[in-house]
């Protein structure tokens, strides 16, 4: 059985405090007592196993002059030593519509499972979703309760940056894909299959429910943008995100044993 999986973005050796969802996790979801086995990640490559340390281990509180706010009782972990794991060679960005409620957080938990390296969400001229602050700390926090559970070292970064035309000649360093459902575009597997010891970063642009008009692919096409088919039907918004990621991981080779 593994051992519970926690996130600490402040990861070294010695005792470390947990932030308080966390310890709060690992005290009334796993309840976790002193001496139990964890594994600490703080998703930029680094992991370490730990254990929950006894009382007298933790550390004093510091004196503040401020009246603290309650909170709920925090949880150390003693590690002795930090892996590292370096990010994979190749790397998949989704530059995306925003969707509705529980799709745009289901979209970002399937493509975190997936290795998806960024999710930026962008404003097409079809859009109805706007993704702003408010949703993309609910998202980060999503991404790293999918980390725990997938056992990824990398949390995706998540990123909202306004309007399509303002983004995609920075975005697209490597290979720029366009979904789109035209009969003649290329399948998606077809192309990773042909491509698959070329390309080390690439960009799939996903439009939303109402599709691209004529002038966005008429710039993605300018901007160096390659169409591709990613199934016979018309897919919603977090579908057609998911389909991307899954062809692309299926081409992946394991990043650690």
């Amino acid at each position: 059985m593994s051992h519970p999986r926690l996130f600490c973005p402040t990861l070294t050796a010695g005792v470390l405090t947990l932030q308080e969802t966390e310890s709060h996790h690992a005290l009334h979801s796993r309840r976790l007592r002193p001496g139990d086995p964890v594994l600490l990640f703080d998703g930029r490559g680094h992991d370490a196993e730990g254990s929950i340390c006894d009382a007298e281990d933790q550390p004093a509180a510091q004196p503040t002059s401020r009246r603290p706010r309650k909170r709920g009782r925090s949880t150390c972990v003693r590690v002795a030593e930090v892996r590292y794991v370096p990010p994979p060679d190749r790397q998949l960005t989704l530059l995306v519509a925003g969707c509705k409620g529980p799709r745009l957080t289901w979209l970002v938990e399937k493509c975190t499972e997936l290795g998806v390296i960024e999710l930026v969400f962008i404003e097409f001229e079809r859009s109805v979703v706007r993704v702003g602050p408010k949703h993309l700390e609910k998202l980060r926090r999503t991404a790293i309760e999918a980390c725990k559970q997938c056992g990824r070292l990398w949390l995706p970064e998540i990123n909202a940056r306004g309007k399509l035309t303002a983004l995609v000649p920075e975005a697209a360093d490597g290979d720029l894909l366009v979904a789109h459902p035209a009969a003649d575009a290329m399948p998606l597997g077809k192309w990773l299959h042909e491509h698959r010891t070329l390309t080390s970063e690439f960009s799939v642009v996903i439009g939303p429910e109402g599709g691209l008009t004529p002038s966005e692919l008429d710039f993605l096409k300018t901007s160096g943008g390659r169409l591709v088919r990613l199934s016979e039907h018309v897919l919603r918004v977090e579908t057609a995100a998911v389909a991307a990621a899954a062809h692309w991981a299926a081409y992946q080779e394991p990043t650690r044993s």
